[in-house]
């Protein structure tokens, strides 16, 4: 052993050793033909282009889908660390991680444990192994000596000098992209989805001796979808979640239901039968930290409807809905009839089940489990049935809520002549709009232009703008048309023009620049009396639509349909549904996402 005399580096190297078995990277021709996205990437960050969802990038993306095939893991090479790396690759890291350690502040953990597992590995992900800290040590080692006075100034520094410094961003494509980046792509492309952020910013913090693990949550309580963010170990036992690239404590937006912390050695000891539970669920360099983020409990289901399928059941699965399917997020072992689950956050809806080739059987009816731990099953009631008036299919999350804000303080105006010289205003949009906003017009004058302008201060994210009106009095309102003109000029196919704001496609947007001028006109070809104008801020586009077709259904052991209808209006109503129950609503027209909710009090509530 090339450590055996110093014992602490013996011990060490043995961890990373003993930690190796399961850890591999991926390579091959496809990943490569992929790639070439960084190259464009790379380009635009030499051109001052922070955006990461330009048209250039989308198209490319999907003319490499059309050619190649999709990037999935299961497409890639394979290669083992054990195969792959040689000694001198973990002398290096060893010897590096040692040397960093031993300068961190007094906020963070020195614990040993802490630092085998959050600092000496090598590898935070499943990213190809790369030579980088040395130089990203003494790259950033100013900026941890000055945010060294309390983790708040620290995080703070090192989001500085990467989102601001260096334009590191965010960017939906790369949810694509199936794998953790290596450092050398993370510098190439300067943009990443939270899977890939995370996996750079464990890795430059932890060459510089901070001990900084991933947290992730595999599906959220009430969403689809899971995410990933860094978390800063204390001194003190307790931890400092952070977002990367953010530089703030991380506040879930969303609710957690398990969470869990990517480590480096492997578990021992067996784990659950995959025909029992999916294999993600069966991770050996994972541990549950669910109870470092708020209250826990342990809970016990009873098995209601008892497994009569082949062979015997040693474990269950406890899971929560995904917007389209019940999804697993932890097991338990069934003992006596029951299935005990450790550590479940509250306010969250699940429900137990038999996982078996790929689906679930339920094991009892969904439940909720309230913020204190109580237990509320829900057992569907035909006897008393509801009518049900629907305003959403999906929640309206406070990111929607943001956008809104944007179109606030916005007016709009009517006028004689394209310049809107001596123009009348017709509103001001003086709150937080709604989904839709049917706005009426009491003002006896005909315009023949007319113009939305929202706020210099404000970016505007105006998804659409209709106008109705009438050339005489005495005539029923219409809606009006005529030639959409605006400002500032941007092409269709780069940004959100103002002819987004009226084509008719709420999962379009008009946006401008804060502190610029912007506007949205139209000029009807003629005079017109003004009756009515209906407009949406960005949003994202689960309200109910009119002349869309909408399916209602309720849980009653499976999804079973009330019926379809096309909504006439901003609400759509259902009526003899059976009570007591969770319920879905699906969009026949167009649309993905949907979730569940109950009703209660006549209104929607969503889990």
């Amino acid at each position: 052993m090339y450590y055996s005399e110093d014992k602490q580096k013996e011990e060490a190297a043995k961890f990373l050793i003993a930690g190796m078995g399961n850890k591999c990277f991926y390579e091959g021709g496809l990943i490569n033909r992929y790639d070439t996205i960084f190259s464009i990437y790379d380009s635009l960050y030499n051109a001052g282009v922070d955006e990461g969802d330009l048209p250039v990038i989308t198209e490319t993306w999907n003319e490499l889908e059309q050619q190649y095939g999709k990037l999935t893991i299961h497409r890639l090479e394979k290669k083992w660390d054990s195969r792959f790396l040689d000694s001198h690759f973990l002398i290096d890291n060893l010897e590096q991680a040692f040397e960093a350690w031993g300068d961190t502040p007094d906020f963070v953990s020195h614990n040993l444990d802490d630092f085998y597992e959050y600092v000496l590995p090598y590898r935070a992900n499943n990213e190809k192994p790369e030579i980088y800290r040395k130089r990203y040590r003494e790259e950033l080692r100013n900026l941890y000596n000055v945010g060294k006075d309390s983790v708040e100034s620290l995080i703070r520094e090192f989001n500085k000098e990467f989102w601001l410094n260096r334009r590191y961003r965010y960017c939906n494509t790369l949810w694509k992209y199936p794998i953790a980046l290596p450092i050398s792509k993370m510098e190439k492309g300067h943009h990443s989805a939270c899977r890939h952020a995370t996996t750079f910013y464990a890795s430059v913090m932890r060459a510089c001796g901070l001990p900084v693990a991933i947290d992730y949550v595999k599906a959220w309580g009430n969403r689809s979808m899971g995410h990933e963010w860094n978390v800063l170990l204390l001194d003190n036992g307790k931890i400092y979640p952070f977002d990367a690239f953010n530089g703030k404590r991380l506040e879930f937006t969303y609710k957690p239901a398990k969470i869990f912390r990517r480590k480096f050695s492997l578990t021992s000891g067996n784990m659950p039968s995959l025909k029992d539970v999916p294999s993600y669920l069966t991770l050996k360099d994972e541990l549950d930290v669910t109870e470092q983020y708020g209250d826990v409990y342990d809970i016990s289901i009873p098995c209601l409807y008892p497994w009569d399928g082949n062979g015997k059941k040693q474990y269950a699965v406890i899971c929560v809905f995904d917007n389209a399917a019940w999804k697993p997020v932890y097991c338990g072992k069934i003992k006596n009839g029951q299935i005990v689950f450790r550590h479940m956050m509250g306010d969250v809806c699940y429900m137990a089940g038999y996982y078996t080739q790929g689906k679930i059987i339920p094991a009892n009816e969904p439940f909720i489990l309230k913020k204190d731990g109580r237990i509320e099953y829900l057992k569907i009631n035909k006897n008393a049935r509801l009518s049900m008036i629907l305003k959403r299919k999906y929640p309206r999350f406070p990111r929607m809520e943001l956008f809104a804000t944007h179109i606030r303080r916005g007016k709009v105006r009517g006028a004689d002549n394209r310049q809107f010289q001596n123009s009348t205003l017709l509103f001001d949009i003086m709150g937080t709009p709604s989904d839709i906003v049917d706005s009426l017009v009491k003002i006896e004058q005909r315009f023949r232009y007319l113009q939305v302008e929202p706020a210099i201060y404000r970016t505007g994210d105006l998804a659409e703008i209709e106008f109705y009106g009438k050339k005489n009095l005495h005539e029923p309102e219409q809606k009006i048309v005529g030639q959409v003109f605006g400002f500032p000029e941007v092409p269709i196919n780069n940004g959100h023009p103002y002819l987004h704001a009226m084509d008719g496609d709420y999962e379009t947007y008009y946006s401008k620049e804060k502190d610029e001028k912007g506007y949205v006109a139209l000029d009807l070809g003629s005079s017109y009396y003004i009756t009515r104008v209906r407009f949406c801020p960005r949003s994202d586009a689960n309200f109910i639509i009119p002349d869309h077709e909408y399916e209602l259904c309720y849980w009653d052991n499976q999804w079973k349909s009330v019926g379809c209808k096309v909504a006439s209006g901003l609400t759509v109503t259902f009526e003899n549904v059976p009570s007591n129950t969770f319920y879905i609503l699906h969009n026949l027209t167009k649309g993905r996402e949907e979730r569940i909710f109950t009703y209660e009090n006549g209104e929607q509530v969503w889990w």
